[in-house]
């Protein structure tokens, strides 16, 4: 049966915990079989002081803000704009994680809390997606300097207290266009170089001077010295961005800032602005365009094709909620190449295991609230070409590339320096902008089963 979002969302809110796993334990008379009970303790992540209170509480304020915002309205959606400004926060042992998208999902925001930004009483690893209600802000913004700011989190709960306010907010639902999203966001990301630093005053001076209005004509931002300024012609060695006004959620903190550092992928066109604050930063990531989405993208559709084997199962299996995932290690403990693992954390990173972290220029693991093996069925694409391949549409196998029959017409899918190029129309309207077509995933598929 075909799945659909609804059936996509109703997976992911039917999550079991269990106290410990099924065993068979020997008795005198033979065995005795004792099964798992679902438990309803919820595990507590986090308890402890956040040692730079009035960061913490602007840069959590910055997350709420933003995936609160839609920076792009599609016409067919003005009757039917939703707000989500739900938030997931991941707790490892040396970091804490609140990370969301805008509600267009054309902008993504992680704040990062490094081991020196927190004192803990209590840490294990976990996730939880909770929403920021306007009381919950409310007590953010009237948080102060050298106040202390309490916080817990829980698999089903994030609260904090400061002074008198005790303020919890609950597990909520996760929007679904979300999990494409954190798939997407990480490709881009891996994909970034570090093009710009600016100290804070040359960083409050750029953040102020962007334009006030909304405009999404494509910019260019250079650097000069110790200073950048915007371009409306592209010069090379400069940032490309379209839709400024999504960095005014920036400007209020970089008087706090240590720095600014500016990261662009120009494949994707895509950019990252990371604000600094000693043992916290506060990551801003946006797409090409405002109009167009994280989830919508298709990038890691090529990744997900492989459905991996044993020597990935291996290099899963040592995936243990690290802060930072070293390549030459994990080669080493799986007893693979360089580019093997590479490989596989970019799999890995398709299917929303992965985060990635421009600071240290690695993957970081932590698992995210939500069934996984949904993830393939959100991408048409992907179904679509597999019902390609099943029915032997692709033909003319080669190393330059293949045939494949859709409804009768064929389109030939070509290796044109070694990048896969279709004859279809839909690669004619988007290139690689949004991904692979349909059937250049069926001959990535092909292949797999030809050479695999």
């Amino acid at each position: 049966m075909r799945n659909d979002w609804r059936t996509v969302l109703a997976a992911m809110e039917h999550l079991y915990r269990y106290a410990s796993s099924s065993r068979l334990a020997p008795v005198a008379s033979g065995a005795n079989l004792r099964l798992a009970a679902e438990t309803t303790e919820k595990p507590c992540f986090f308890e402890g002081d956040l040692n730079d209170p009035l960061i913490s509480a602007q840069c959590l304020r910055a997350v709420s803000e933003l995936v609160g915002t839609r920076f792009y309205v599609p016409p067919s959606m003005l009757a039917r704009i939703l707000r989500e400004a739900d938030p997931v926060v991941t707790v490892a042992e040396d970091v804490l994680r609140f990370e969301g998208f805008s509600a267009c999902c054309s902008t993504y925001i992680r704040h990062d809390i490094d081991a020196g930004g927190f004192s803990a009483k209590r840490v294990r690893s976990g996730t939880v997606n909770v929403d920021f209600r306007d009381e919950m802000r409310a007590a953010l913004a009237d948080v102060r300097a050298n106040e202390r700011l309490q916080m817990t989190i829980s698999s089903d709960a994030l609260a904090i207290d400061h002074r008198e306010d005790h303020v919890i907010e609950r597990k909520v639902p996760l929007p679904v266009r979300w999990v494409k999203g954190f798939a997407e966001v990480q490709a881009h990301q891996a994909g970034m170089a570090h093009a710009i630093c600016l100290g804070r005053i040359a960083a409050q001076r750029f953040l102020r001077g962007l334009p006030c209005a909304a405009s999404n004509r494509p910019q260019w931002v250079v650097a000069h010295a110790a200073s950048a300024r915007l371009s409306t012609r592209e010069v090379d060695g400069a940032v490309k961005i379209a839709g400024t006004q999504r960095l005014r959620i920036l400007e209020r903190l970089a008087n706090h800032a240590e720095q600014l550092d500016v990261y662009f992928n120009p494949s994707r066109g895509s950019s990252a602005w990371v604000l600094r604050f000693g043992s916290q930063r506060l990551t801003v990531v946006l797409n090409a365009e405002p109009w167009r989405g994280f989830s919508g993208d298709g990038q890691v559709l090529s990744d997900l094709v492989s459905p991996g084997d044993t020597s990935m199962s291996d290099l899963r299996a040592q995936l243990h909620w690290q802060s930072v995932l070293n390549r030459d290690d994990l080669a080493r403990k799986c007893d693979l190449t360089v580019a093997q693992v590479d490989k596989g954390l970019a799999q890995f990173a398709a299917s929303g295991l992965l985060g990635y972290d421009l600071q240290r220029a690695r993957y970081f693991h932590r698992v995210l609230p939500f069934d996984l093996k949904q993830l393939e069925a959100m991408n048409p694409r992907l179904e679509s070409a597999r019902k390609l391949v099943h029915a032997g549409a692709v033909t003319c196998m080669s190393d330059e590339g293949a045939d494949v029959i859709s409804n009768d017409v064929v389109h030939r899918v070509r290796k044109v320096s070694g990048e896969l190029t279709c004859t279809c129309p839909w690669f004619a309207k988007h290139r690689v902008d949004r991904g692979p077509c349909k059937h250049m995933l069926a001959v990535e598929m092909q292949a797999d089963v030809d050479y695999g």
